[in-house]
């Protein structure tokens, strides 16, 4: 039997991958900003903080969906 993915994919899963997207596009536009100036430290930390944001939204909907699922 499929589950229903509607319901994991509700309010709160929505609202944590918008926030997380726009604070990807702040950090994306800080990366090409750092590397216009030529400063490799700054475009390497973004990026890092991108990944780090990334991986926090996979934690956030994968509780999100174990909660409404009862795994």
């Amino acid at each position: 039997m499929s589950r229903d993915n509607g319901k994991a994919l509700g309010g709160p899963a929505i609202a944590l991958v918008g926030i997380g997207a726009i604070i990807d596009i702040i950090l994306f536009y800080f990366m090409f900003k750092f590397a216009d100036e030529e400063n490799l430290f700054m475009v390497l930390l973004t990026a890092a903080l991108i990944g780090i944001i990334a991986l926090g939204i996979a934690k956030g909907l994968v509780s999100l969906s174990r909660r409404n699922y009862g795994k």
